[in-house]
């Protein structure tokens, strides 16, 4: 995950755009995902049950919704627009027995005609929110990468009792690097996170999947809003009666849950598999502030793309295959 210089995006054609961490920073977490506490971009499904969220949803695909509330702590107001009570659906939506907004006051978004069963808005209307949910799936990819290679600053051991432990001491960002098996294998656990007042905890996760299972993350002087697990390549991660405590950034992941709480942002390729997913998911927005990612200086990216267009057959392989993995 080290090194400064990252591939920030693959276009069709195969030219690599490179980015270099700079002196900019940004605070919370940018672009149409930034004012939801559910974003789902791509096509993916949002599928819940018998649980809630306390803020805004927004999903590209499908959203299928059984006995459940939409920003329940949102007071709406159809005057505005986009009312801050929503549910954006850039699909189809099916719920029954549930709500958008404090007392049903929210706005259902859609251009599709919503099938509902006991499930009240104060108001549907097209969607115009967002304005590409596939350009969106490609901006927190490459958000993504380029985080997960900001070089760790942070220190990562294991204790007694599952206990996995991370300390930092920068009084701004703190990086840690761990894997998916050692979130599982806190499972039953506690994953222990320590940091000065007033500093981002930056989590970079590799690996092809991780569980929060039956467990607690205990923060010493950071709270859940300026923490950011960044599963850089999981397919999966699964929610299960345990709170992460912070915001998970999965732009490759589907996301799974039952029962327990979420006190953050889920920014995810999809959430629920049409089981029991109930996670209840609590709208805290992730408040840290971030390095930016600056384009390289037009000279310096085309010396690079001529280098690119050069590569060995291996390399391009390699980079073609990465290509449709994203895709896939």
């Amino acid at each position: 995950m080290g090194g400064q210089l990252r591939n920030a995006a693959l276009t069709t054609a195969g030219v690599v755009a490179l980015v270099v961490a700079g002196g900019a920073h940004a605070s919370g977490i940018g672009g149409d995902a930034g004012g939801y506490n559910i974003f789902i971009f791509g096509s993916g499904n949002f599928i819940a049950t018998n649980a809630d969220s306390t803020g805004d949803i927004a999903a590209g695909g499908n959203v299928m919704l059984s006995s459940y509330q939409v920003a329940g702590s949102v007071s709406g107001n159809t005057a505005l627009v986009p009312n801050p009570a929503r549910l954006v659906v850039g699909g189809t939506l099916t719920a029954s027995n549930g709500e958008v907004g404090s007392g049903g006051s929210g706005t259902i978004y859609t251009n599709n005609t919503p099938t509902l069963s006991s499930f009240t808005a104060a108001a549907v209307a097209g969607q115009t929110v967002i304005s590409s949910f596939s350009a969106d799936e490609t901006e927190y990819q490459n958000l993504s990468t380029f985080l997960g290679g900001l070089s760790q600053n942070g220190s990562v051991s294991t204790g007694a009792g599952n206990a996995l432990n991370l300390t930092g001491t920068s009084g701004t960002l703190n990086i840690f690097d761990i894997s998916g098996s050692q979130i599982t294998g806190a499972s039953g656990g506690t994953i222990n996170i320590s940091a000065p007042a007033g500093s981002t905890v930056l989590i970079n996760v590799s690996g092809s999947s991780a569980t929060f299972a039956n467990g607690s993350v205990n923060e010493t002087n950071v709270g859940a809003a300026t923490v950011l697990y960044n599963f850089v390549s999981a397919t999966s991660v699964t929610l299960s009666s345990m709170d992460p405590e912070g915001s998970i950034l999965a732009p490759d992941a589907g996301v799974v849950g039952s029962n327990g709480q979420m006190h953050g942002q889920l920014i995810a390729a999809s959430y629920g598999m049409g089981g029991e997913d109930s996670t209840q998911f609590d709208d805290v927005m992730f408040t840290g502030t971030l390095p930016a990612a600056v384009p390289l200086p037009a000279p310096v990216w085309l010396l690079l793309s001529g280098l690119a267009l050069i590569m060995s057959p291996t390399l391009m392989q390699r980079s073609r295959a990465r290509l449709l993995l994203r895709a896939g």
